[in-house]
């Protein structure tokens, strides 16, 4: 408590705020400065380095989620009937009752009957 109102009193008869207010005009221009050459620097790596990284990766993961696609046609999971597995006490509320909101025919395999 002693260091604060010590502090508070040393400020008061200054009569002087220590704040921004100390900055002289060309330190504050040389601060300006600085952030424009700081703005431009990351502009220059966001549209040249940052924007063809997205545009590159989003490339390579759709051709490869395509390929995963077109492989997942041609060659279907098989269904393996798991004792755990499609155990109905009744009919889920939506769709035929017997598939989730979530599920894919292309992964999720139904057992052959």
């Amino acid at each position: 408590m002693f260091r604060i109102s010590q502090l508070a009193r040393t400020a008061a008869s200054r009569g002087t705020r220590s704040y921004s207010g100390l900055f002289s005009n060309e330190a504050y221009e040389a601060s300006k400065e600085t952030a424009r050459t700081s703005v431009e620097t990351w502009r220059k790596i966001s549209l040249f380095i940052a924007v063809p990284s997205v545009v590159i990766f989003s490339y390579v993961a759709t051709k490869e989620e395509l390929d995963h696609i077109h492989h997942l046609e041609h060659d279907p999971p098989k269904f393996v009937a798991y004792p755990y597995l499609r155990i109905r006490k009744r009919k889920l509320p939506y769709g035929d009752g017997d598939h989730t909101p979530f599920s894919n025919p292309l992964v999720n395999p139904d057992p052959e009957d």
